[in-house]
């Protein structure tokens, strides 16, 4: 089965909004920034191809603010899951599936590294989602995932920004390297699958970079890991 899966520019924007929270800020007692944060995705789905094509238009997302967030790991609740699905679809939006983000600091993996390894889903992101396929009959349940890496650079570089396979678009944001990725997930026999999914978004279609007038995220001095952002004058 073939999967599109398109992302708004509303829906880009509050992932990057979100995501650089997440990265940059010290959130409450955590001893450092580069934290992952977890959202739900919206919008609509279309069955194309008598059934052969699945059209998932996500059109915004919502920050899971009961996720417990951590540099290396991120949970949800179901229960606030089911909750805001519910509610959503009384307003005419579907839930169609998960994003998180992979958060790295320099010292953490070279942006190289992030390129052949970093970018994708972890044996953890994996098994929960296997664990929420589980949720369905099987042979019926998929599952949509997006994943948005961030990591910080010395200086801006977007010399290699652009599609690089149909799931993965890499661009940057000032001196910090961005990777989005989408993959939809299925199960047959206790085993999960990676299926055909091809990602559009037509800002990043058109944009390679942001070009807005952007500051510098560095680290602080002499706390190597965490973050400020220093805006231009």
């Amino acid at each position: 089965m073939k999967h599109i899966v398109e992302i708004s520019k509303q829906a880009l924007t509050q992932m990057l909004l979100n995501g650089f929270e997440a990265f940059v800020i010290k959130h409450g007692d955590k001893k450092r920034s580069g934290i992952e944060f977890h959202a739900s995705l919206y919008g609509d789905i279309k069955i194309l191809d008598k059934g052969k094509k699945y059209r998932h238009v996500i059109e915004f997302i919502s920050v899971d603010t009961s996720a417990e967030m951590n540099s290396g790991s991120v949970s949800f609740s179901i229960e606030a899951s089911d909750l805001k699905e519910d509610i959503a679809e009384q307003m005419g939006f579907y839930q169609l599936g998960k994003m998180h983000s992979h958060p790295y600091l320099a010292h953490e993996m070279s942006v190289d590294e992030v390129r052949k390894q970093g970018f994708d889903f972890s044996p953890g992101d994996l098994e929960a989602i296997s664990d929420a396929i589980d949720r369905y009959e099987e042979g019926l349940g998929y599952h949509l995932e997006v994943l948005l890496t961030i990591t910080e650079m010395k200086q801006k570089n977007t010399s290699l920004d652009g599609r690089k396979e149909s799931n993965l678009f890499e661009f940057s944001v000032g001196n910090c390297k961005c990777f989005l990725h989408a993959q939809v997930f299925s199960k047959s026999d206790d085993k999960l699958h990676w299926d055909d999914t091809e990602l559009r978004c037509s800002f990043l279609e058109q944009n390679g970079h942001l070009e807005a007038n952007f500051g510098l995220i560095k680290a602080k001095k002499g706390r190597k890991r965490v973050l400020e952002y220093k805006p231009n004058n």
